[in-house]
């Protein structure tokens, strides 16, 4: 057995050696001359070894009261080497708790394999409203309350904003936002309890405004508003080209030059790349081959966009000509001229009055680049009655005209 006058004795040594106390219990003596206490055991037929700390930090004594709490665990049947290792896993997840930190970590795991809108959208979310709340709190003291003040706060900010709404949805977005967390944070072992989970109807989604067709009023107003307004002349450009072709603002804010075929007077949007899905992007709603026919007004309006735009997409952002267009924009400039409508009413508006004029139904959800119920069948629409659409976008381009 070891007592500290013979540990004192024990000198460095060419190679590393250890002495024998008793109970598994040895000292490991390096060649640097440090002494370490090492705990020697087999556990399911497997001999191990686990460091109980250095010699004098760790004194004889507190080494074999060591001893005797691996011996514990093993009449247990622990493996002491495994129980060390989980202690100080959870120890450092323990030390690093805070709410602000963990949706960070959360938010690494996610935004590369998701689109731009929902960084934009998660990081406002930690700007506006998590991280003032509760983004300095220990996880595991975030309650219930805490979550559901932030929704009631959320409220107040959107609701304070002009032509922003009244906040339910984006109350109900970062509650989402923090569901999720939580359920990292309890995957990770960082808590046990999820403060969200118990408020789903706390916050009552406000009704769906759907697209409704423009009034006779906004229609005879369109064109002079359009003439007046300050917008830039890409703006314009592209309001007119959304409302002529029936697109959906994002289709339009993401066409590609590529995509153009003055020739053949056609637009053809592809399906999204294996890296676009993967960053949670589409060119088209539904991710198909959508095809537009060109009218006289939708060329004429592509070639003049030719000295707007940058090389790649047809249109681009205002302050910075390497970006694509925010899809934001055509709304705002639509609400700067007084109008109360958005780009999406333009869909509808088509729709009306083409129905109204006769045109096949078919042909209308074609142009809309609405969905076929028949799966099958909607495959191969994508090109059925290219040449009526053409007609049929010719005449919608001159009603609009004619307004």
């Amino acid at each position: 057995m070891l007592n500290d006058t013979k540990i004192k004795q024990l000198k460095a040594r060419e190679k590393m050696y250890r002495v024998a106390d008793h109970s598994g219990l040895c000292l490991e003596i390096r060649t640097n001359g440090s002494k370490h206490w090492r705990f020697r055991y087999r556990f399911l037929g497997k001999a191990s070894m686990l460091s109980l700390g250095e010699y004098p930090m760790i004194t004889l004594a507190a080494a074999r009261q060591k001893t005797i709490e691996q011996k514990l665990l093993l009449d247990q049947n622990i493996d002491p080497s495994k129980f060390k290792a989980d202690e100080k896993e959870r120890a450092k997840l323990s030390a690093d708790s805070i709410f602000q930190e963990i949706a960070l970590e959360w938010y690494e795991t996610k935004k590369n394999r998701r689109s731009e809108s929902f960084r934009i959208t998660v990081e406002k979310a930690f700007e506006k409203d998590l991280f003032p709340a509760f983004g300095s709190k220990d996880i595991k003291e975030v309650t219930p309350y805490d979550v559901l003040k932030m929704q009631k706060d959320t409220i107040k900010r959107v609701s304070k904003q002009m032509n922003h709404g009244t906040g339910e949805s984006t109350a109900i977005r970062n509650r989402q936002l923090v569901n999720a967390i939580f359920n990292y944070a309890i995957a990770n072992l960082r808590c046990e309890n999820n403060p969200a989970i118990s408020l789903g109807q706390t916050v009552e989604r406000p009704p769906k405004q759907t697209a409704r067709p423009l009034t006779d009023e906004e229609k005879e107003r369109f064109h002079s508003a359009m003439k007046i307004s300050r917008s830039t002349e890409m703006v314009k450009n592209s309001i007119y080209l959304l409302m002529y072709s029936m697109m959906r603002s994002i289709e339009l804010c993401r066409l590609k030059w590529d995509w153009v075929d003055f020739k053949n007077k056609l637009i053809t949007i592809p399906p999204a790349t294996k890296a676009q899905l993967d960053k949670g992007e589409r060119n088209i709603k539904m991710n198909r081959t959508h095809l537009i026919p060109l009218s006289t007004q939708m060329i004429d309006i592509l070639k003049n966009q030719k000295e707007q735009s940058n090389d790649e997409y047809v249109f681009c952002s205002v302050f910075n000509k390497s970006k694509i267009m925010n899809k934001t924009t055509i709304n705002r400039a639509l609400g700067s001229m007084g109008f109360e409508f958005t780009a999406h009413d333009f869909r509808a508006t088509a729709s009306t009055v083409l129905h109204e004029v006769g045109y096949n139904s078919e042909w209308i959800e074609l142009q809309l680049a609405h969905v076929d119920k028949n799966a099958v069948r909607g495959t191969y629409n994508h090109a059925q009655n290219l040449d009526e659409r053409r007609k049929m976008i010719q005449d919608w381009c001159d009603i609009v005209d004619g307004w």
